[in-house]
């Protein structure tokens, strides 16, 4: 056999194992996208909380604590609306945004609030222009608008939950009656 023809058969077989491992690593992605796996995006929560701090500040409202335990109960009701197809404030069990932060909040609440965002077609990977987005949203609505610049409220959880390219975003609001 000639080395022209040897050269060929290589680069031949090597061509349809490179096909045969994208074929595989393609059903893998899409059968990961439709089994359910949702992942957490904690660069954009950070960028959706800077962002809502940014709007408050400009409308002379001071800013938001960061607590992780608010990101939690976020995070669980984003991830939840997702897993089992629905958007709204109160989950299919009944309980609304007060009744989910205040099991999981370790302080005394006087108020509490929420602002819910969906999303399809996104890219989760630009983080800066889905927070802005997501933002912009929020204060073109009048009772997210009214929550983000709701003077009382002191702190803040943001919690972003993804599959493929299906978003979720919640914030969870509170005004506490604690002494820190």
């Amino acid at each position: 056999m000639s080395r022209i023809c040897r050269n060929f058969l290589i680069s031949g077989a090597c061509l349809v194992l490179i096909l045969l491992m994208a074929q595989i690593l393609g059903a893998q992605w899409r059968g990961e996208a439709r089994s359910g796996r949702i992942s957490y995006l904690y660069d954009l929560e950070r960028k959706i909380f800077r962002f809502t701090n940014e709007v408050r500040r400009r409308h002379g409202v001071p800013p938001l604590t960061w607590e992780s335990s608010l990101r939690d109960v976020a995070r669980a009701h984003s991830a939840d609306m997702l897993r089992r197809n629905y958007f709204s404030h109160v989950n299919p069990e009944g309980k609304s945004p007060h009744d989910r932060i205040c099991k999981a909040y370790p302080y005394p609440l006087s108020m509490t609030g929420e602002n819910i965002w969906s999303g399809t077609g996104h890219d989760p990977g630009d983080s800066t222009r889905l927070a802005r987005q997501i933002v912009n949203n929020w204060v073109s609505s009048a009772g997210h608008r009214q929550n983000l610049l709701n003077p009382k409220f002191t702190d803040i959880g943001v919690g972003v939950a993804a599959r493929g390219r299906d978003v979720r975003a919640t914030q969870a609001f509170v005004c506490t009656r604690k002494s820190r």
